[in-house]
């Protein structure tokens, strides 16, 4: 036998092998670019964003500084000691990515998180029916949104916090049928977790397992997820029982509710035992600043009680002072409530709770030393030296011409308040329409898919406010759920390739048969 011959059938088999190779590549490629096809619009807009967030990196290579936050979280993370007037659980991250000996990874990941909450926007807006371009839509402020991308470049736990919500979100909204159990756990879970990195998250778990309740997830799902909740809560206590013997999340609840009453209080009407008497202010109501000043300025009330502005035993006095005033004062506490909430949709930037509050978030203003880099943030310990120590590096520094580029991009690119009324307008109709359309009938499925996200957007307003005072940051943490919840008033019942809730369940019950009729004793065809 020739050699040629000896070896034909391996050369042959080799020949097929390639060839059935070359064609699975080549319609994986062609796959991959059918898919960019059907996406494109989001490509651009999201490779829009990415450049946005390239040039702040290179406008500013170091982070943004937000003063005495900024500094407290970083001294948790280089300490691990939780701060008594801040909750910690941004720390612990600062503290997880502390070996890179760099702010620039903190920021990059912190924007890689901004690009993923948009992502996750675009993706269930799809599944639910939108088209691209109406998905896209409610992406954008997240991904071109000026003050969105500030924040990302701050050290805050906003952009952080923001995602996980949204993960969260996109759990629960993720299968439109019957969700897995392990979602629902996994959602709680993340929650949870928010709650240690922003008070605010707190009241989103509560109302999460309000809703689940209504849902009728069944008892293990809800008590599987009570437990995954509790693990991260429990945790943050013990780390803070550990550091001061307090069983607690802060000294600064108290403190800060107490603030918000100095909006209206009258000691005249509230009646304050002696004890607590020190925490009234004579300034007339016309002439008080705003809420969040009375903890901050150095002639505050709460300097008249004895200790450190943060203590368990001054925190609980102002909280007694609190329930008080607003038990006293219903009608003063809801309008100070209502004014502070309605700034959140001003079509301007509001000077509150002072005319240099908005400047915290602009890039114009961002080399401005918005504190001491001598203040002691711990016992010989400053905030340029655990600059030092975490980054090596201190300040902020503007490359030009990006920066510049970048504050003149910040003044006309950004949702206006008066845009995120309208945007939360649309989603509170979208809920009532889905309601008077009268498509869903199980009480959990009330209000659609955007009933949750729409609660949680009005929880992020409303609650600062309530319990603190108005800040802008807390607005744009915001805006990504508001959006959300817009885009699912559009959502369509039944989409292709997908079997609406209904269908589903009449599957699971054997009401429909394999090929879609229906069995006797059951109702109508879905869409009849």
């Amino acid at each position: 036998m020739s050699r040629a011959g000896a070896g034909g059938p391996a050369v042959g088999t080799n020949r097929a092998a390639r060839t059935w190779s070359g064609r699975v590549r080549s319609g994986r490629t062609t796959r991959a670019w059918s898919a960019l096809g059907r996406h494109r619009l989001f490509a651009v807009a999201l490779a829009a964003g990415l450049a946005l967030r390239i040039a702040v990196m290179v406008g500013f290579p170091q982070p943004l500084w937000f003063g005495g936050d900024s500094a407290s979280y970083l001294s948790t993370g280089l300490r691990l000691v939780p701060d008594k007037s801040r909750l910690a659980g941004y720390g612990l991250m600062l503290a997880l990515l502390r070996p890179f000996h760099s702010f620039a990874v903190v920021t990059a990941l912190q924007h890689l998180l901004g690009l993923a909450t948009a992502v996750m926007i675009y993706a269930v807006l799809r599944r639910y029916g939108l088209p691209a371009w109406g998905a896209t839509l409610a992406a954008l402020p997240v991904l071109l949104g000026a003050y969105e991308i500030a924040l990302e470049h701050d050290i805050l736990p906003s952009a952080p916090f923001a995602f996980l919500v949204m993960l969260a979100l996109t759990l629960m909204l993720w299968w439109r049928g019957e969700r897995p159990a392990w979602a629902t756990v996994a959602a709680g879970l993340l929650l949870a977790g928010a709650a240690t990195w922003w008070p605010v998250g707190l009241p989103l778990l509560i109302v999460y397992l309000i809703y689940l309740l209504v849902r009728r997830v069944g008892w293990r799902t809800l008590a599987a997820t009570l437990a995954a909740a509790a693990v991260p809560l429990a945790g943050y206590l013990l780390w803070f029982d550990l550091a001061y013997h307090q069983v607690a999340f802060s000294d600064s609840d108290g403190i800060f509710l107490w603030s918000r009453t100095m909006s209206f209080a009258n000691c005249a009407v509230i009646k304050p035992p002696p004890a607590e008497a020190g925490l009234c202010t004579t300034q007339p109501v016309a002439r008080r600043p705003a809420a969040s000043i009375f903890i901050w300025e150095p002639d505050s009330p709460l300097g008249n009680l004895p200790g450190p502005r943060f203590s368990p035993h001054k925190n609980a006095l102002a909280l007694d002072f609190a329930l008080r005033a607003i038990a006293a004062q219903p009608a003063g506490y809801a309008g100070a409530v209502l004014h502070d909430f309605m700034l959140s949709f001003a079509w301007g930037i509001p000077a509150h709770p002072s005319k240099w509050e908005p400047r915290r978030y602009q890039f114009s203003y961002a080399t401005h030393r918005w504190i001491s880099p001598n203040f002691a943030v711990a016992p010989g310990h400053t905030v340029a030296s655990d600059q030092r120590a975490y980054g090596g590096v201190t300040g902020t520094r503007a490359v030009q011409p990006v920066a510049g580029w970048l504050a003149a991009y910040q003044r006309f690119v950004y949702l206006p308040g008066t845009v995120l009324g309208g945007v939360m307008l649309i989603g509170l109709a979208g809920i009532v329409r889905c309601w008077r359309r009268g498509g869903i009938r199980r009480l959990g499925d009330w209000g659609g898919p955007g009933l949750f996200p729409w609660f949680t957007a009005l929880l992020l307003l409303l609650v600062p406010v309530a319990t603190a005072d108005y800040s802008k940051r807390y607005v744009v943490i915001a805006v990504p759920v508001a959006c959300l919840a817009a885009g699912l008033a559009f959502s369509r019942r039944d989409v292709p390739g997908q079997s609406p809730p209904a269908t589903q369940q009449a599957r699971r019950t054997g009401r429909w048969g394999s090929a879609g009729a229906l069995q006797p004793g059951g109702g109508a065809r879905p869409g009849t």
